[in-house]
């Protein structure tokens, strides 16, 4: 089972938002599973309706899926990285890994601040 841990975990999931999804819960969770050199790349994308979808390659296989559908407007950042995680440590364990048991240990982040504007 994933840990969950940081200022971001109880703040709620904007699937409206892929750049705060992609940093806020795509990065923590790879951060959390993948070791330093497995990643070979990641992408968030729209997939039908609401559906948030995931590619992600690490040490040549690949793993592509939706995971997320709009299925609960309440949900937090922690909530959705725990499901992806779950997701991705058996993909892991499957396919990266070769057998290799993987338990996340995610870290959200804060929200980002406005941005700033220098005169």
């Amino acid at each position: 089972m994933p840990s969950l841990r940081g200022p971001g975990i109880d703040d709620r999931f904007d699937s409206t938002d892929l750049e705060d999804v992609r940093d806020r819960v795509v990065v923590p969770v790879l951060d959390g599973l993948l070791r330093p050199g497995e990643l070979e790349a990641a992408d968030v994308a729209r997939g039908p309706g609401q559906e948030i979808r995931l590619a992600v390659t690490a040490r040549g296989q690949t793993w592509n899926s939706g995971f997320w559908f709009g299925a609960d407007p309440e949900e937090t950042l922690g909530e959705v990285a725990y499901y992806l995680a779950d997701r991705l440590e058996d993909w892991i364990c499957s396919d990266v890994a070769w057998g290799e048991q993987r338990i996340a240990d995610i870290r959200i982040p804060a929200r980002r601040g406005p941005a700033r504007r220098s005169a």
